[in-house]
């Protein structure tokens, strides 16, 4: 199971041909700017013959742990962890009988220049499962009473384990990794089991602060318009007014968990024009400023459609959001996370363009 390492700087200038809208400042930005450092791998994922449905059962893995001594390696330098992200589209198939698939992810580092701090941290990963389940409350549904909802009950045991010792959490991700929750909760429509990984960074410092983190279930709308060859999907939320929501009352945002395997049915063939799908946002602040409701950052959204290629045993779809980032960190605009979205749309007989959001905060700064 062959596997790749790469590191990259952010180039100098947007792709050729990527139309991307990014916020401009009326004023010179006064802060620091940020530096980002990226690494790729290409994580193997296994598919495991199954004919069953017992509960518990491994239906795929990955290797994705043998990269977190890599991902550990940029803290020597200053630099912290805000994302290590599966490229949205892009799987290769080992061979043409095999039943595994390289897909490659991306981290993603960042450091504020000119900014003295005596913090030193360490990365720490923790295993843990999303399940998915039937909701009758509590989530918005365009097409009915029912919903899905993510049970992050053993996340949030992990976040609240670490903030005692004044960890932080950085970044949720799903591995690939699935498991079966048995015959019984197929049959009601239960999803499988989705392997995340929940990152922190933990204090080498002494007396370190400590943070506190809110989870808000966030509702996004999804309406199909039919249409030959392919329809289109709309994906409605109000995304930098919740997120401007919370940064408003002193909150910065960690990240935003959307569920990939319901995106995946949204993107399939729906006769439904009006559906919903659930989001789960995690929010941090540090704890002696719980009730102060002073804001500490600006956010900002920039659209970004991402080309992917399918070609035999697979497709390809290389990240092209490096000059986003280059651009945004001279301007001190620190990533928070990627949220990839049901809108896609065929460009070409092999060809289509995923839109993903890049959910940017810097400090603010006193004129």
């Amino acid at each position: 199971m062959g596997a790749t390492v790469s590191r990259q700087s952010p180039g100098p200038r947007p792709a050729k041909g990527q139309q991307v809208v990014l916020p401009t400042d009326t004023v010179p930005y006064q802060g620091a700017p940020c530096q980002y450092h990226l690494i790729d791998v290409s994580v193997t994922l296994q598919h495991n013959m199954s004919f069953g449905f017992a509960q518990g059962r491994t239906m795929t893995s990955t290797n994705v742990e043998s990269y977190y001594p890599i991902l550990a390696q940029p803290y020597s330098d200053g630099f912290e962890l805000t994302s290590f992200y599966r490229v949205p589209g892009a799987a290769q198939q080992q061979g043409m009988f095999s039943m595994a698939v390289n897909i490659p992810f991306q981290g993603i580092f960042t450091k504020m220049l000119g900014v003295p701090t005596h913090e030193h941290w360490q990365l720490q990963v923790e295993k843990s499962m999303m399940f998915v389940h039937t909701m009758r409350a509590g989530i918005l549904s365009l097409s009915g009473s029912h919903g899905t909802q993510g049970d992050i009950s053993d996340i949030q045991m992990k976040i609240a384990q670490h903030t005692q010792t004044g960890g932080r959490l950085l970044c949720i991700e799903m591995t690939g990794q699935a498991m079966s929750q048995g015959m019984g909760a197929a049959m009601q429509g239960i999803s499988q089991g989705m392997g995340v990984d929940v990152f922190f960074q933990v204090p080498l410092h002494p007396n370190p602060k400590r943070y506190t983190y809110q989870a808000v279930n966030v509702g996004i709308g999804i309406r199909v318009q039919m249409g030959f060859p392919a329809g289109r999907i709309h994906v409605e939320c109000d995304w930098l007014g919740q997120m401007g929501a919370f940064l408003q009352q002193g909150w910065r945002l960690v990240e935003i968990f959307l569920d990939q395997t319901q995106m995946q049915q949204h993107q399939g063939v729906s006769f439904n024009p009006q559906m919903a799908m659930n989001s789960v946002w995690f929010f941090e602040k540090e704890t002696d400023r719980l009730n102060d409701p002073t804001p500490q950052y600006e956010g900002t959204v920039v659209e970004y459609y991402h080309k992917i290629k399918a070609g035999f045993g697979g497709a390809r779809a290389p990240p092209g959001w490096t000059p986003v980032l280059q651009e945004m960190g001279q301007r001190g605009w620190e990533l928070a996370c990627i949220l990839e979205t049901p809108d896609t749309r065929m460009t070409g007989m092999m060809t289509m363009k995923m839109k993903l959001l890049l959910f940017f905060q810097r400090r603010l700064v006193p004129h």
